[in-house]
């Protein structure tokens, strides 16, 4: 399986899939002339929301070149029938969303089984990404949450990655809820021992032949404090632990 994490896959700025640090040319190479999709939720009962952005994806892709000869659903209807969806696919998409609620989702049916015997490619976005680590961080995201105790914690993933993620950082860490700084007041305290990597729009982790590779900038919070692990342009290997 080739998988690609990104914090965002489109640019905003173009409306199409990021060209910078080649992740365009790397995931459309990967898929061919055309392309099966699996569109995983991360909300299972928002049906709505899960089609708008699935579409959305095909839109993207076919603009790039590659027809989409079928688009599947995977939410709480047809959980049930996922090997079988798995099957017959050779993209699979981890939607973005709430973190929560989509890796509740992920530990109802054996994805981590089926990913794991998936030859494909795999794509996955924002929580899609965060949701894929041995360890996945339910970083406070929607009002209230800096006070839950269902957040601010390590959960366990479907190990696809060793690294814990934050997608759509920023370098001005200007991220408030709640009325506090949610990387002052709370990420920087919480990792004392532990690594978390956070990668801005445009930076992806990768599967590649000598092993997983960050492509782009990417920031490591540890021991209260941050350093630069690369920059756009850049790729590092991730050691193995």
């Amino acid at each position: 399986m080739k998988y690609f994490l990104t914090s965002s896959p489109v640019d905003d700025n173009t409306g199409r899939l990021f060209e910078k640090n080649n992740f365009r040319e790397r995931f459309i190479s990967s898929l061919g002339e055309s392309t099966d999709i699996l569109y995983v939720a991360s909300d299972p009962k928002n049906y709505e929301m899960t089609e708008f952005y699935a579409n959305d994806m095909v839109s993207r892709i076919e603009k790039e070149g590659v027809k989409v000869n079928t688009l599947t659903l995977l939410d709480d209807r047809n959980k049930g029938k996922a090997a079988s969806l798995f099957s017959k696919c050779n993209l699979v998409v981890f939607a973005g969303g709430h973190v929560p609620t989509q890796n509740k989702f992920f530990s109802s049916f054996p994805l981590k089984m089926l990913i794991s015997r998936f030859k494909g490619t795999l794509l996955t976005i924002s929580a899609g990404s965060m949701n894929c680590g041995k360890e996945v961080y339910l970083m406070p995201e929607e009002e209230g949450e800096t006070k839950s105790e269902e957040c601010n914690k390590l959960v366990k993933g479907i190990g696809l990655t060793n690294l814990v993620l934050i997608p759509h950082y920023r370098e001005e860490e200007d991220y408030y809820l709640d009325g506090i700084n949610l990387y002052k007041d709370v990420v920087y305290p919480f990792f004392q021992n532990r690594a978390v990597m956070c990668i801005p729009d445009g930076t992806y982790i990768y599967s590649s032949e000598e092993g997983e590779v960050i492509a782009g900038e990417c920031w490591s919070i540890y021991g209260g404090k941050r350093n630069k692990i690369s920059g756009d342009g850049e790729e590092v290997f991730v050691e193995k632990e």
